[in-house]
């Protein structure tokens, strides 16, 4: 069974407040989102077992509570990962694009 360890930091957002960030399972082949695994400020490390038919990790974060998150997707799941929420790359084309009509 694949099992993902999310250290989720404790860093601030551009407001100088604690950044929100959020976590789901993406499930299938489209980038469906499933489960929720977290949501908070951060400052917590935890381990998840991805549910049957998991196909990666999704990872939104707030850097400007008055705009849409942005987000990350983790499609490479290893039988154990651990990863820092805030290395992952934030700033480019995701492959499940949000933006109706924009294929990725």
């Amino acid at each position: 069974m694949t099992s993902i360890t999310v250290h989720w930091p404790r860093v601030p957002n551009e407001h100088g407040d604690t950044m929100l960030w959020f976590g789901s399972w993406l499930v299938g082949n489209d980038g469906r989102e499933g489960p929720s695994i977290y949501s908070g400020r951060g400052g917590d490390v935890d381990t998840y077992q991805a549910p049957d038919g998991a196909t990666g990790l999704r990872v939104r974060r707030w850097p400007n509570e008055g705009l849409d998150a942005e987000y990350a997707d983790l499609l490479q799941l290893d039988p154990a990962i651990t990863i820092s929420a805030d290395e992952l790359n934030f700033d480019s084309r995701q492959p499940y694009t949000h933006i109706p009509g924009v294929d990725a």
